[in-house]
């Protein structure tokens, strides 16, 4: 992935960057992963808080030059499909959160990864699951919130990323 850091100069463009990274990512993970193609929306780099996630929802901390918060939101029969496919059989409500995790770690990894190489130094959280209809999440002191839906070919369903941080030098 080719990123100009030069946008780490302008506050406002890294909401922008972090879009970026997340929608190279995201599909890289899942077709590596699963074998499934997905295509992300236009994203907002400025995304409003709070916002609502619903279904199987991964999360990670982050913390160092870079602190905040990245969800993966999978709608419910998605996270199923998702963790029997990488499985290869059937999958236990536990063994989809275990992937679920495992799939947000990956995605906040690379994420991480290419901060990192930009200067942005900074340390993951062990990953959390959730499940609910009407999760809200924000982070008020967060610089960046950023927001994007990735959509599954073959009308599997919809990933949903939020991110929220702070990045400083």
């Amino acid at each position: 992935m080719n990123i100009d850091a030069a946008i780490l100069a302008d506050p406002s463009k890294r909401g922008t960057l972090i879009l970026e990274i997340l929608n190279y990512y995201v599909p890289e993970v899942m077709q590596t992963m699963a074998g499934l193609s997905l295509v992300p929306g236009t994203g907002n780099p400025s995304a409003p808080q709070p916002s609502l996630l619903k279904g199987v929802t991964g999360s990670i901390g982050l913390s160092g030059k870079v602190t905040g918060i990245v969800y993966t939101a999978f709608q419910d029969q998605l996270a199923k499909v998702v963790a029997e496919k990488i499985l290869g059989g059937e999958a236990s409500v536990q063994d989809v959160n275990d992937v679920v995790a495992e799939l947000t770690n990956m995605i906040t990894g690379n994420l991480k990864s290419q901060l990192c190489d930009m200067g942005y130094n900074c340390a993951l959280s062990i990953p959390s699951v959730v499940r609910g209809d009407e999760i809200s999440v924000s982070a008020k002191t967060a610089s960046v919130s950023v927001r994007n839906d990735f959509v599954f070919d073959g009308g599997l369903g919809c990933l949903t990323v939020q991110v929220f941080a702070t990045l400083e030098k």
